[in-house]
């Protein structure tokens, strides 16, 4: 972890107590204690993930300018977490198939008591709350992989252009649909040619997973509470990130804080 001076230096300048950023951080932070309960009561393997992890290595938290949370797990608890995954009238799990305008191949879970706007697609949905990113990982190939994520990018990006057309809105949501009915016919046949770990189809990420890195979990201190964390975290963030103790260039950071608004 970083100095201690140095890190509230940080905290002061990105997400001091009482900004919008630190509001919508621990938010997030109780989305994730939610999942958390439920993947435990169902026995649900999950760890923390991509830049989540740095900060809980770099920062015991939250990168200070970071403004998302993202977890993983195996596909195979990933569909287990879908299926059990109690929606209440604090959260709810957006997917493909609960919100019919979401076009991403992983799934939110939605706080219901906030309403954020990212980008301009944003206003289709049917959950519109702060959210923690939950990624499925699975055995496909590094060329599959880049393959779906195009496809879904190309997709995002018409229909972001094609939102005031009905005729082009309803043939990109069909576009989309035969590109979701091939995956299931691609996944078992792509996964008898590869062990890569990639994030599943059409999610965009490319950087490997190794299982050797993830199993057994362990745990980690993130935001003065525990929570699961892959066996080689070193490993699993120099795959990613290379360096990645090494702050970038304070002045050259951009803070991309969503406009939010608390209902309750």
């Amino acid at each position: 972890m970083i100095d201690s001076q140095l890190q509230q230096e940080l905290r002061e300048r990105f997400n001091p107590d009482g900004s919008m950023l630190r509001k919508q951080q621990l938010r997030m932070l109780e989305i994730l204690l939610y999942i958390d309960k439920v993947c435990k009561d169902n026995n649900i393997n999950y760890w923390l993930s991509s830049g989540t992890l740095l900060g809980a290595v770099r920062h015991g938290g939250f990168i200070p300018w970071d403004d998302d949370l993202d977890i993983e797990m195996m596909r195979e608890d990933y569909v287990k977490f879908v299926k059990l995954f109690p929606n209440n009238s604090k959260y709810a799990l957006q997917t493909y198939d609960t919100d019919e305008n979401y076009f991403r191949t992983f799934a939110k879970v939605r706080d219901l008591n906030s309403q954020i706007s990212e980008f301009e697609l944003d206003k289709y949905y049917k959950y519109r709350g702060l959210y923690v990113d939950v990624f499925s990982i699975e055995r496909v190939p590094r060329c599959i992989c880049r393959l779906y994520g195009g496809v879904f990018e190309v997709i995002g990006r018409w229909r972001r252009k094609c939102s005031n057309s009905k005729f082009l809105w309803y043939a990109i949501k069909c576009f989309q649909k035969l590109s979701l009915w091939t995956i299931p016919i691609a996944r078992p046949i792509f996964r008898m040619f590869t062990k890569e770990l990639h994030h599943s189809y059409g999610s965009g990420f490319l950087k490997e997973r190794y299982i050797e890195d993830i199993y057994p979990l362990t745990n980690i201190q993130f935001e003065g509470r525990v929570f699961p964390a892959p066996k080689n975290v070193d490993n699993y963030l120099k795959n990613i990130y290379g360096d990645y103790m090494r702050l970038p260039s304070i002045d050259s950071i951009t803070l991309h804080t969503s406009s939010c608004i608390f209902k309750d």
